[in-house]
């Protein structure tokens, strides 16, 4: 069963006036596909992932946007649409577990209370077997012991498996991991991103990833989704995506990625990383035209007055980019 987002539209009120934090983004997750969800930061990723959970600030308002979830609609606009399916239907792992993790209950407190929501009826005895054996399937040594340990005795690793653990007794439909790894090494980053492929294995979840990393996303992720300024520039994809990219601002972050076989200079001051040159536009005051066409390298003059729709790349109806270089005469 395919989770959807449709027509996305969030708002904040700030005292210089209403930032327009996403627009009209759409996505579409189909049931055990991973979503890689990218872009540079202030792009929106982490606003989509709140609004599914209704987890927004009080200053954010959804002016439009519905979700489609175990087969059930959902009008986002309304506060705490989705409530009922946190814990249940969605569950999500942030980018400092510490933060996810209440610092005065142990593990297994925070384990089981996931399991008496989800399960009621269930008896504690039980409850602890479970949440036991979650936490050996995500790897994480002596589960007993660590059932008595409080959050700030495990590393950043170990909380983030506690978390995945969290994930795999909620068993949702719909998993949404924000940024997983950044606060992790690179070795634990890859035993993370492993456990949640497990995870979503054995219970056949769809998950959306959000992540800075196009590295995470070619290596892991079925499909991808670019978001630019809070508009979805392009989707499709990984293979299709990575092959030719339709969009430019999508060629430009492949291109700032640094390979690790990529070829030094001898002297490291000659040694450049790509950068894409500009700032993002003031979301309170969407420029004409292409959302990206200030730090363009392919802009003509139609890009300044005309707001682009979706094309297809290469006749692909799966593969889409919003840039007028894909109209067809």
């Amino acid at each position: 069963m395919a989770i959807s987002l449709r027509n996305l539209s969030v708002d904040y009120s700030l005292q210089q006036g209403t930032a327009h934090a996403l627009r009209g983004v759409s996505l579409e997750i189909q049931e055990g596909e991973m979503l890689g969800l990218v872009g540079e930061s202030g792009s929106g990723k982490s606003t989509v992932a709140l609004a599914l959970m209704g987890l927004l600030a009080n200053n954010a308002q959804v002016t439009s946007g519905t979700a489609t979830i175990e087969g059930k609609n959902f009008d986002l606009t309304k506060r705490n649409a989705t409530a009922a399916l946190r814990g249940r239907g969605m569950a999500m792992i942030f980018q400092d577990p510490m933060l996810s993790l209440n610092p005065v209950f142990t593990i297994g407190a925070q384990l089981c209370e996931v399991l008496r929501r989800r399960a009621p009826g269930s008896d504690r005895k039980t409850r602890v077997e479970m949440a036991q054996d979650a936490l050996a399937k995500v790897k994480l040594s002596n589960p007993a012991r660590r059932m008595n340990q409080y959050p700030h005795e495990l590393s950043g690793g170990m909380r983030q498996r506690v978390v995945i653990a969290m994930a795999l007794l909620s068993e949702p439909a719909l998993l949404i991991a924000d940024e997983p790894t950044t606060a992790l090494d690179v070795t634990v980053e890859a035993q993370i991103m492993r456990e949640i492929i497990g995870l979503r294995d054995r219970i056949g979840c769809a998950v959306l990833l959000i992540t800075h990393s196009l590295g995470l996303v070619t290596e892991y992720c079925d499909a991808i989704s670019v978001l630019y300024a809070g508009e979805k520039l392009e989707s499709g994809t990984v293979e299709e995506v990575q092959r030719q990219p339709g969009h430019p601002y999508t060629r430009m972050l492949f291109d700032c990625e640094v390979p690790i076989d990529r070829q030094r200079h001898a002297d490291a001051s000659e040694n450049r990383f790509t950068v894409i040159a500009g700032e993002l536009p003031d979301p309170r005051l969407r420029p004409p035209g292409c959302i990206f066409n200030s730090r363009c390298d392919v802009s003509f003059e139609d890009c300044t007055t005309i707001n682009p729709s979706d094309y297809p790349v290469r006749n692909d109806a799966g593969h889409s980019a919003r840039c007028l270089r894909l109209r067809t005469p």
